[in-house]
């Protein structure tokens, strides 16, 4: 299991779990909580993350981005793996950065 219990951005803590669910992640912003399935392989996980994050951001900020759909931007944010999975230095320069 991932070891990560909850996410903090700007003035919000958001709990973190991992539970039997058909969705790889569920986002639920009123609640405060963000729920992965389960034995998620850590590429799925990592893909998800990023996906999840910017449904956080995305509400927390209350930006629109129905001129395009959430879901079809969100999955942008995926490729965030796909660039670091294949950039090891850039990967490394980020972590640094942290």
């Amino acid at each position: 299991m991932i070891p990560i219990t909850k996410i903090k951005y700007k003035n919000r803590t958001i709990k973190v779990t991992f539970e039997n669910i058909e969705d790889f992640a569920v986002y639920y912003h009123e609640k405060k909580k963000l729920v992965f399935r389960k034995n998620l392989s850590s590429k799925f996980f990592l893909k998800t993350l990023f996906h999840e994050l910017f449904h956080i951001i995305i509400a927390t900020n209350e930006f629109s981005v129905s001129k395009h759909g959430e879901e079809k931007v969100a999955a942008l944010t995926e490729e965030y793996y796909t660039i670091l999975k294949q950039n090891p230095k850039l990967k490394k320069i980020i972590l640094n950065l942290i």
